[in-house]
């Protein structure tokens, strides 16, 4: 183990309030003008858990990420009974920008939906419904991705509803989703138009009734795909790859990231070609406090790089490392000289790791030193 300061300085910080219960999972993306937006799920009133009111907002910086905007614009109004969320945004190859987000109507469905814009966020498409039957579908925010060839991939994770037939008004069951999640993807060849499930998908249960959950997927240099998904429990990060496109997928096996119940990210970073990966690294490689329960065992949060597109991982460095906060739903982006990153970091004084969001900016060159 080794001691380590803390890499790259916090830029934003959203607080919950008593009429905006929680501020999660985000997504970036950078206009032509230059200017970069920041969109996330904002909650509104009280309700800060993932059934409360809530809509995707946003805010700007026009210095590359270093200040933001105090005011907020809401990008997405609420357009199920329940709320929208989880935004991740992505400019695709013709230069339109693609949203794709989660409309929840109760506890039981939850679908995705894709828009898109070609006035830099202006104004939308009519939003394109890309699940075929009602159920419960999780994507993470900043997940979406387009392959070389044009192919639009949306990591999904489908989840079986396990709760009673009948709720009484305003009941909610402490348990009604089933953990472990069907994991495939959504593949689109007509820039979003349709839709079609991958052919195979990947599942796995452990003893203990949890599952694989939340999976994210990245393009390798020799056009192989690579899916990382999380553990429902304490253990590693396991991986699951295609080598046609995502159409069909490896039986998922354990990586080598030692990790929590909680999501990583990866993305290639444009200047260099390599891999960035964001994570709670259990593996104890820093000197850290242990986790205290309020953290979910989400901490620490570190980044690492890979210069052979994945094989191996080096230049670890520390982003937070707070026993009482959780970090978790980590959103990755670059600009000339600097990297964004943003994740849930609420704790001990909010209460919750999800209610309170935050972006760090870390110069490139200092994530190699």
């Amino acid at each position: 183990m080794s001691v380590a300061e803390k890499i790259g300085e916090i830029v934003l910080q959203i607080n919950p309030t008593s009429e905006n219960a929680r501020n999660s999972e985000a997504a970036f993306i950078t206009l032509k003008s230059g200017r970069i937006i920041l969109a996330w799920s904002k909650f509104i009133g009280s309700d800060n858990s993932d059934f409360g009111a809530a809509v995707i907002a946003t805010k700007y910086s026009d210095d590359d990420g270093k200040t933001w905007t105090n005011d907020d614009r809401v990008l997405v109004q609420k357009e199920g009974t329940t709320n929208v969320m989880s935004p991740s945004l992505l400019r695709l190859q013709d230069g339109r920008i693609a949203i794709v987000y989660l409309c929840k109507d109760g506890l039981k469905n939850c679908v995705p939906y894709f828009r898109t814009s070609n006035d830099e966020l202006e104004t939308f498409s009519e939003p394109v419904l890309i699940a075929h039957e009602p159920g419960y579908y999780v994507v993470n925010n900043d997940r979406v991705i387009q392959l070389k060839c044009g192919r639009i991939i949306i990591p999904t994770a489908f989840h079986r509803y396990r709760g009673p037939s009948v709720l009484l008004p305003g009941e909610k069951p402490d348990s009604f989703m089933a953990s472990p999640g069907i994991i495939f993807f959504w593949l689109s060849d007509d820039r979003g138009k349709n839709w079609l499930e991958s052919l195979t998908s990947y599942y796995k249960c452990f003893p203990s009734g949890h599952g694989l959950q939340e999976p994210g997927v990245i393009e390798l240099y020799d056009g192989r795909l690579w899916s990382w998904t999380r553990p429902g429990t304490e253990g590693r990060q396991w991986e699951a790859f295609s080598d046609d496109l995502g159409q069909t997928w490896t039986d998922p096996v354990p990586s080598q990231f030692v990790s929590p119940a909680s999501p990583m990210q990866i993305k290639r970073i444009p200047n260099t070609g390599h891999f960035i990966a964001v994570w709670n690294d259990h593996s104890r490689i820093f000197e850290t406090p242990k986790p205290l329960p309020i953290s979910w065992g989400r901490t620490p949060l570190v980044c690492a790089i890979s210069e052979d597109d994945g094989k191996t991982w080096k230049h670890h460095k520390l982003l937070e490392d707070s026993p009482e906060h959780g970090f978790c739903y980590p959103a990755i982006h670059f600009t000339e000289e600097a990297i964004l990153i943003s994740y849930c970091a609420g704790g001990a004084t909010s209460k919750m790791p999800l209610d309170t969001l935050r972006v760090r900016r870390i110069l490139i060159k200092d994530l190699y030193e």
